[in-house]
């Protein structure tokens, strides 16, 4: 039979069965006496249950500023998370899209620069033309057997101007080609007009280029136009009224 147990040694081994810090002997011995007596689980049970809320019945204590730090330090350092290295992994496809944006773009961009290089050249070889028909015209009109030609001089209104008038009666068509006449300002035109008994009829209008030069060819409205009897003269005149001399002279015959 069991001695009878020290009430002292009993809450011994309780107490260190609960905290986990008996030895085997002791664990033994405290086994058989739980074997022994199962009223002593109930108390170690509730022994368990009061150990658990022990903390939270203890009261606040501020610690030390030093003990605070390093307490915070220490929480804090198990608390950081283990930083792995990041793998970046370039995006391909968006790099490979953008490049070909990119290169859309630029190509775009070239053929939009050559397109407009080619409407230049293009407007340029137009106006080549242009004056290639001109030179042509004004070469046929001086080759005809009845051909006039009338030499203009500038007035004080454009004193370094000078030109000529080709004029073939047969087929009624005159060329001009004027030099050194400054470009009409805006809103006005240059005005030919045939001088016969005191009247001014109109022959032509016409303009100069930014470079002063003239190569028109016009149709001859009127005998007068064409005339030995009447003198050739070119005014300024304001582009949206009829065709009255009201404009001061720019060139006039040299026979004048």
């Amino acid at each position: 039979m069991t001695e009878p147990l020290n009430p002292e040694h009993l809450e011994e081994l309780m107490t260190g069965y609960v905290l986990g810090d008996l030895s085997p002997e002791e664990a033994l011995e405290f086994g058989q006496l739980l074997a022994e007596n199962p009223q002593l689980a109930t108390e170690v049970s509730s022994l368990q249950e009061a150990l658990e809320v022990l903390p939270y019945a203890l009261p606040e204590v501020t610690p030390p500023p030093h003990l605070r730090t390093a307490i915070l330090e220490a929480a804090n350092s198990s608390l950081t998370p283990i930083s792995t290295p990041k793998r970046f992994s370039l995006p391909w496809s968006k790099i490979a899209a953008g490049a070909a944006a990119l290169l859309a773009l630029a190509l775009g961009l070239d053929n939009y620069n050559l397109r407009q290089q080619l409407k230049v050249v293009q407007a340029q070889k137009d106006v080549i033309e242009v004056l290639q028909q001109r030179n042509t015209r004004v070469i046929e009109v001086l080759q005809q057997r009845n051909t006039r030609l009338f030499t203009l001089t500038g007035t004080e209104n454009a004193n370094t101007a000078s030109g000529s008038i080709a004029i073939n009666t047969n087929e009624q068509k005159a060329v001009i080609v004027f030099q050194n006449l400054p470009a009409s300002p805006a809103g006005q035109i240059y005005r030919l007009w045939a001088i016969a008994d005191d009247k001014k009829i109109a022959c032509a209008n016409f303009d100069a280029s930014q470079q002063g030069t003239v190569l028109a060819e016009f149709t001859i409205p009127a005998a007068a136009c064409s005339s030995t009897k009447s003198t050739l003269a070119v005014t300024l005149e304001p582009s949206t009224l009829p065709p009255q001399p009201v404009g001061p002279a720019v060139m006039v015959e040299s026979s004048l």
